[in-house]
């Protein structure tokens, strides 16, 4: 299964060329997994930090001709303790704007590491667990 967020894009997400800055990718890939954890845990708080993020950039998103992309984000391995998403923003004709990955650990913030996944959390993860599927396209 793939996990869709949809994002508006702000004019202050723009440098002064009128790219998307890089940086907001970031925050619209956080976008993307906050929201996928909402729909799988809806009322529950998995305790989990960031151990990794990769951004590849693909095309270039510009701004008014973008003004909405999409996060398509699933899981790509799901391990004792961790995760790892994976997401692409594509453009509303689907065009691959940027895509990457990001690593979360399921953590034990009392003792300040990390825990295994529970069990109950294993089985609502597991149908987003899938191939990745990245562009090849280049800037």
């Amino acid at each position: 299964m793939i996990h869709e967020t949809p994002i508006h894009i702000r004019y202050s997400d723009t440098d002064l060329n009128g790219h998307v800055n890089n940086a907001v990718y970031a925050t619209y890939m956080e976008e993307s997994r906050i929201s996928f954890l909402q729909e799988v845990f809806p009322g529950q708080r998995l305790p989990l930090v960031i151990a990794s993020l990769h951004i590849d950039f693909r095309q270039e998103t510009r701004y008014p001709e973008h003004t909405d992309v999409v996060a398509r984000t699933w899981l790509t391995r799901l391990g004792r303790a961790s995760f790892e998403f994976f997401c692409q923003i594509v453009s509303l004709h689907g065009e691959v704007m940027c895509e990457g990955t990001a690593v979360v650990v399921h953590y034990d913030f009392e003792k300040r590491k990390s825990a295994p996944l529970p069990d109950w959390a294993r089985e609502k993860l597991l149908p987003y667990v899938r191939e990745r599927e990245e562009s090849n396209v280049g800037v």
